[in-house]
């Protein structure tokens, strides 16, 4: 008795998850009239009002077809697109994260290979910064298209580290002394910090990851079918967020990343804040000037410190949409330069078409960010995008145990390591 009810719960799951893209599927229509169903994890604003206008735009201009749109956001969309993108009810064109992300969705064969497309038009093809494709490559072939760049990068106040005399540090050396300057000199924390929600854990020790482990060996354990995790290298990372935190707010864990930004933005918080790009739309109303800078290499590290975490979003295509050739023109209009200006100026974000910031009225700090990510000597990818979800849980979990004192680095690790060999058995 209990498999069934186990059986049909998963079932009902299912249905309440496909029937919303059902009953809006992609139709022949009558006569022309074409329609295709649009997926993405932005029902708030100000994306909400950027997509719905140019979507009515692109109806205006191209009167045959119709464009149903869906939001909804992150968990939910995660869990719902991964239920509906392989079965007869997937949305035409929907969003996806690159690396990890892109490639569950391929495994379960939901996906249109874009190469051939690209092939055809090479314009459209070399439109975008080249190095922004490959996250979205499994195996060679080219699953996504990125609309934006995404980074992660400290900000902070330039007019208190004038004050101080301070300079953006580039070395862990130089962080130190740049967080106790400003502890001693200003009787205040040095980092706002958010840790509620592990993701920020994520984003933190992913860099550390990066900077720490032999490259060989980060790359590895990112497949699941070779991952360990027993390079010292990731108990020194462990270690080094420990010092992180000494510099931040008393209460990181007990606030999100939305309460952290907002005291940073007021200048209420500490002088300093690791954030992604994205955000920096939200920082119209921000008390001080500020600037950005990389994380610092760190003392003894492997990995080469002018790789810069973070990874481009995205857009896939059904492998069984009924109208190619319709879903093509809509991302070629969504896609293109005058709307990559469009979208940097009105979302706060990066397009990542080329010269599309460039031309953006949008602040220097903005033009900055998007020039570090094209400087950059390669992209890290997020930490919850680069390893197995199940030891991605196990990871995070345990760092969060760690930062409130009830778990070691190396006790993070053995349970890490422990995650992986399940994985790899499994694989």
């Amino acid at each position: 008795m209990r498999t069934s009810i186990r059986i049909a719960a998963v079932g009902l799951a299912a249905i309440a998850l496909t029937a919303p893209l059902a009953a809006c599927s992609s139709g022949g229509g009558d006569g022309d009239q074409v329609e295709i169903d649009f997926f993405h994890r932005w029902p708030n604003e100000p994306k909400k009002s950027y997509f719905d206008d140019l979507v009515a735009e692109f109806e205006a201009e191209n009167p045959d077809i119709t464009v149903n749109v869906e939001s909804v956001l992150n968990d939910s969309y995660k869990d719902k697109v991964k239920v509906v993108a392989g079965s007869a009810n997937a949305p035409d064109v929907m969003f996806t994260w690159s690396g990890s992300f892109v490639s569950e969705l391929v495994k379960s064969d939901a996906l249109m290979d874009l190469g051939p497309w690209l092939e055809e038009d090479p314009e459209f093809a070399e439109s975008f910064y080249q190095s922004q494709l490959g996250p979205f490559q499994v195996d060679g072939v080219q699953y996504g298209l990125p609309i934006g760049m995404h980074s992660k990068v400290f900000y902070y106040d330039t007019e208190l580290f004038d004050e101080l005399g301070l300079a953006a540090p580039g070395t862990w050396d130089e962080f130190e002394n740049v967080v106790d300057t400003i502890e001693a000199e200003t009787g205040e924390h040095a980092i706002e910090f958010g840790a509620v929600d592990t993701w920020t854990i994520a984003h933190y020790l992913g860099t550390l990851n990066q900077r720490v482990v032999d490259p060989e060996v980060f790359a590895a354990d990112q497949d699941p079918t070779t991952g360990e995790f027993t390079d010292p290298g990731y108990v020194t990372a462990l270690e080094r967020l420990e010092e992180i935190v000494t510099h931040t707010n008393d209460d990181f864990l007990a606030i999100d990343h939305e309460m952290a930004r907002n005291s940073w933005i007021a200048g209420d918080g500490g002088p300093m804040f690791y954030a992604q790009s994205a955000e920096i739309g939200y920082f119209e109303d921000v008390a001080f000037d500020y600037s950005v800078f990389n994380f610092p290499s760190v003392d003894g590290g492997k990995g080469d410190p002018m790789q810069l975490t973070g990874a481009p979003e995205g857009f896939a295509v059904s492998k069984n949409t009924e109208h190619p050739d319709e879903v093509k023109r809509f991302l070629e209009f969504m896609l293109n330069k005058d709307n990559g200006v469009t979208y940097t100026e009105n979302t706060g974000e990066l397009s990542a078409v080329q010269g599309a910031v460039e031309e953006a009225d949008v602040s220097d700090t903005t033009k900055e960010l998007a020039q570090q990510i094209l400087d950059a000597s390669e992209m890290t990818s997020w930490l919850d995008n680069a390893y197995d979800p199940q030891i991605v849980a196990t990871y995070l979990s345990e760092a969060q145990l760690m930062l409130s004192g009830e778990q070691t680095p190396d006790g993070v690790m053995q349970k890490v390591q422990e995650a992986a060999e399940r994985v790899r058995s499994a694989s």
